[in-house]
């Protein structure tokens, strides 16, 4: 990866990183807000998350592509918040071909209720609010996914 294409893959980690951020505070200011029929955050919640995850999953593509050509201290922080924001990957694909999943097809249909446990039968489409913050087929809370794209975000920014 010559320079100029460092350049460009940090410009696109940056941005979809701050997309992310942007769409998860976003989407929890308006998650705890009391229902109403004037406000349709609620008709459109379930789009909202997949575009949360879809920006946070673009973050971790660009990452992986620049993961191999950072300096040491970079490299390290890329490679923990790609480890980190594994399970967001897993429940955007799987909400990305949920079309497949539901007919019993796609290629990790036996990992579809993956978050399911204790008494909870939970598919990657679901969602329940709990201790842990706003669970993602519950698997990793949309606080988790705001916090590791932040401070990598940051973290970017700071050592441009």
């Amino acid at each position: 990866m010559d320079a100029e294409q460092k350049d460009t893959t940090r410009f696109f980690l940056v941005s979809w990183l701050d997309e992310a951020v942007h769409r998860c505070d976003s989407f929890l200011h308006s998650v705890n807000k009391p229902f109403s029929f004037d406000d349709d955050f609620h008709k459109r919640r379930m789009f909202e998350e997949h575009y949360a995850l879809t920006a946070a999953v673009m973050g971790v593509r660009f990452a992986k592509q620049l993961v191999h050509h950072a300096p040491k201290e970079l490299k390290e922080r890329l490679e923990s918040f790609i480890a980190a924001t594994q399970d967001a990957v897993d429940v955007r694909d799987m909400r990305e071909h949920s079309d497949e999943y539901f007919l019993g097809k796609g290629r990790k249909k036996d990992e579809f209720f993956k978050g399911s446990g204790q008494g909870i039968q939970c598919d990657m489409s679901s969602s329940i609010q709990n201790q842990n913050g706003y669970m993602l087929g519950n698997l990793i809370a949309m606080e988790t996914v705001r916090h590791e794209c932040h401070t990598l975000l940051q973290y970017v920014l700071e050592n441009a």
